[in-house]
């Protein structure tokens, strides 16, 4: 029991540690083929980054633009003067865009991903400090923060391909003569779920092994009064 109290005080600080330096790491990588489009961390999600708009200042999305002659976002930023006009003089919206601006229904989803990953980034946190602080049933509490956490990222996992957002950007495929687009896990969000995961496994295995050191101590206890009681 000594053996698990110290490696329940150690063990935390580097684990919630590790798990927030992946959320300054690529969660999701969407690709086109081999050549990697654009990389968004989780620190991305937690701040609200918009895709789409990491996507347009990609090198790779840049040299996509020069070579297909289009601009695959629309008319916004662009030189007035090289827009096309109507027959009242208005600039003409860019109808060959290949990634159409935000939609609010994507803006919607993007808010509701930033408070999703930020809850898990918060778990972390308040996992850390609580580390360092001496609390009566801390074990308890860090089950329900890594809980908390794990439970979310996977949420995350299971819904990121189904993101409007993330639609948004696949669409591109469509004008690229039936390029493929990928969006695949990053190797920071494995980890980050992997280690909330194994704080839950290790604090939930100690509550039960402390449980059943008290029901056993209590058994013993009941067995000497017995045997004090018939001498």
């Amino acid at each position: 029991m000594r053996a698990l109290k110290i490696i329940s005080d150690l063990l935390p600080i580097p684990s919630y540690t590790v798990i927030l330096i992946c959320f300054f790491f690529p969660f999701i990588t969407i690709k086109c083929g081999t050549t990697e489009l654009v990389s968004v961390t989780g620190f991305d999600y937690v701040v609200g980054t918009d895709i789409k708009e990491k996507t347009k200042n990609n090198e790779f999305s840049k040299k996509l633009e020069k070579q297909l002659g289009k601009d695959l976002f629309g008319a916004a930023g662009s030189d007035l003067d090289s827009l096309d006009v109507d027959e009242d003089g208005n600039p003409k919206k860019a109808e060959s865009s290949l990634l159409p601006e935000e939609t609010p229904d994507e803006r919607n989803s993007r808010i509701v991903m930033m408070v999703m990953m930020g809850i898990p980034f918060l778990m972390a946190i308040a996992g850390l400090i609580f580390s360092f602080i001496k609390i009566k049933r801390k074990g308890l509490l860090h089950i329900v923060l890594s809980s908390v956490g794990f439970l979310v990222l996977l949420v995350f996992g299971i819904i990121i391909k189904s993101s409007d957002e993330l639609n948004a950007v696949t669409s591109m495929a469509d004008g690229m003569g039936g390029g493929m687009i990928t969006i695949g896990m990053g190797t920071a969000y494995y980890m980050a779920t992997i280690l909330f995961l194994l704080l839950i496994m290790f604090f939930g295995m100690q509550k039960y092994l402390k449980n059943l050191y008290k029901e056993e101590q209590v058994i013993r206890d009941e067995a000497m009064d017995e045997f004090l009681t018939k001498e």
